[in-house]
């Protein structure tokens, strides 16, 4: 296939660990491996360059201010238009993907427009990443409807827009049935998420090679519903005492989160690892023997993916706005959103039947084969040639 020439228009290129970042960076890093020419379009924080290197990818920076409500982690890029078509001038742009439809992605449509580029939207975004940091009262269907028709009008100016999952694609195509879409998982690298040891692991966080373990990873945001897991522990632990919970990640939730455990009396059972390295990451997802994702919005679940490449039974919530249930095939359960009781039962199901978590386990092996990110990168070079063609 011929050699394409491609900027990623991303406002938090950085180590930041969220399921856009992530999506962003293994696409853009396995395309630049297949002999693409990649560059970024992102913001510019403190003791950033105007242009530097990103996992080896040039990164070209622009003034950028602080999204409120993301920890100050996630900032907002103002380019101008004159500058980003001076820059895909320089580089040879054939095809400007956008990942995010906010201010940068508006100018680098109007670059791209300008010079005849090829444009590729990418759906990562739901209402519910944004506004549940938000008071109650912007929690609604009137704004929830406002968001997507505000959202598909950006994207309505790519010739194609990339959803991560089939789900994705109907929350689009329910507001506009003529957008042009294609369903490309965001996929795993099951050469890195596979079956390996952990004991050093368990050692090195001080926990108990015995004792069961369920699995958390992800932002410790209102949307990720970590508090209905943690109340469910104690009913876990009626039926399976020897249990931890591993909650993997950060927020601006991790205090009140760690004084809802403390009040329950399970403090000990309940670890908040925080941010842990890569090599450390696989090793979680092997340590568990059930990974759970109580999300209430997910527009695919790479953490699910992830977890089950490690052959792990998953449990997922039934929530109206989450992918991520889709993932369920007879190698996990579906427990209701709030229902910490329910959690519950379908923890405790798989924790005192080692033959259907061995089973569960070995399902989830199977289906991650539909998933691998190999293929999901042939998906996306076939959209890319398609438009050049």
């Amino acid at each position: 296939m011929k050699k394409l020439r491609i900027a990623f228009v991303y406002d938090n290129i950085s180590s930041y660990i969220c399921g856009a970042n992530l999506s962003t960076l293994r696409f853009a890093k396995l395309l630049k491996e297949q002999g693409h020419h990649i560059i970024f379009i992102s913001s510019k924080f403190k003791g950033s360059k105007s242009v530097d290197y990103f996992d080896g990818i040039k990164t070209y920076r622009f003034f950028s201010i602080i999204v409120p409500k993301t920890g100050g982690h996630f900032f907002m890029s103002f380019p101008r238009v004159s500058k980003l078509i001076e820059i895909f001038k320089k580089e040879k742009i054939q095809i400007v993907h956008y990942m995010t439809p906010v201010i940068s992605a508006t100018q680098a449509v109007k670059a791209a427009n300008y010079l005849g580029l090829k444009l590729v939207a990418h759906h990562h975004t739901q209402p519910e990443n944004i506004f549940f940091h938000f008071p109650k009262i912007f929690i609604n269907k009137f704004v929830f409807d406002w968001f997507y028709k505000d959202m598909i009008e950006k994207y309505k100016q790519a010739e194609v827009i990339i959803c991560p999952s089939k789900f994705a694609e109907r929350s689009l195509k329910r507001y506009d049935k003529s957008l042009n879409t294609r369903v490309i998982s965001n996929g795993v690298d099951r050469t890195k998420f596979k079956k390996v040891k952990f004991l050093d692991f368990l050692k090195k966080h001080g926990l108990k090679k015995e004792n069961k373990r369920l699995l958390f990873i992800g932002r410790l945001y209102p949307e990720k519903n970590v508090e209905v897991l943690i109340k469910a522990m104690p009913n876990i632990l009626m039926e399976n005492k020897a249990t931890d919970l591993l909650i993997v990640g950060s927020g601006e939730l991790k205090e009140k989160l760690e004084f809802t455990a403390k009040t329950l009396g399970i403090n000990k059972q309940i670890h908040f690892l925080g941010r842990i390295p890569d090599e450390d990451l696989v090793k979680a997802y092997n340590s568990c023997d059930i990974f759970i994702l109580p999300s209430i919005a997910e527009l695919e679940g790479m953490v699910v993916l992830e977890a089950m490449a490690c052959g792990k039974p998953i449990i997922i919530s039934d929530s109206e706005e989450t992918a991520a249930k889709d993932f369920v095939q007879k190698n996990g359960f579906i427990f209701k959103t709030t229902d910490k009781l329910d959690l519950a039962k379908k923890v405790n199901i798989i924790l005192s039947n080692p033959k259907l978590e061995k089973n569960m386990a070995k399902m989830s092996l199977k289906e991650i084969k539909n998933y691998d990110i190999r293929d999901s990168i042939l998906k996306l070079e076939k959209v890319y040639h398609s438009l050049i063609k």
